[in-house]
């Protein structure tokens, strides 16, 4: 990865869930790739709050889930959050050599784009997908982020997720109500998550990765 400036999208729901948190007034948040991982930072300090899930799933012993809605204000200001899930947290962690590291989703894509054209490197946008496949969400979302960059800089891939943006954002969020996640999220009675996640550009909140590895809030 080198110097690259790297966004991580996983709109349903991590990268989301992560830009709420921070929204919501946690101080920062590690993502972690493992259950254990988690549970090991949990030992070493009990206050951090340990949330996430693994297939939509809750984890038994984790304070909260990887729902936006289990992050209030009340729960998560002031204090430290572990996240842990099954497809956004491990693409962040794939990313680990790069030089900068933000995260995406609809609700900062704007501002997230805006931060990663300001490290003045070669931008890259890694979609995390859902148990390595594609997903339209990600897909859509990178496209919102994309329509911030100069076309100068587009690849062929870039402009494919451009294109599929473009034809549907007029309607973005009916068009990731189609998408194959989301459906599966639906059909667990998480339409909320979903419905939120669908809202563009309504958080300047970027989560950035420190020095330290945590994710901070920077607008």
């Amino acid at each position: 990865m080198g110097n690259r400036s790297v966004l991580v999208i996983d709109t349903l729901r991590a990268t989301t869930t992560l830009t709420t948190i921070l929204d919501r007034g946690a101080t920062k948040v590690l993502t972690c790739a493992s259950l254990d991982e988690a549970f090991l930072y949990k030992r070493q300090d009990p206050t951090l709050i340990l949330g996430g899930e693994r297939h939509n799933q809750p984890v038994p012993g984790f304070d909260a889930g990887n729902s936006p809605f289990d992050y209030q204000s009340q729960l998560v200001e002031g204090r430290a959050v572990i996240l842990t899930t099954t497809n956004g947290t491990q693409a962040v962690a794939r990313v680990n050599g790069a030089g900068w590291v933000g995260l995406a989703c609809l609700l900062n894509a704007a501002p997230a784009a805006r931060r990663q054209q300001e490290q003045k490197s070669e931008g890259l946008v890694v979609c995390a997908g859902t148990v390595g496949q594609v997903s339209w969400e990600d897909v859509l979302t990178a496209g919102a982020v994309i329509n911030e960059w100069p076309e100068r800089a587009w690849t062929d891939a870039a402009r494919l997720a451009w294109t599929a943006f473009s034809a549907n954002q007029t309607h973005i969020a009916q068009s990731i109500m189609q998408s194959s996640h989301a459906q599966h999220l639906l059909s667990s009675g998480m339409a909320r998550d979903v419905a939120y996640a669908a809202r563009i550009n309504q958080s300047s909140t970027v989560p950035v990765r420190g020095t330290d590895g945590w994710f901070y809030r920077n607008t």
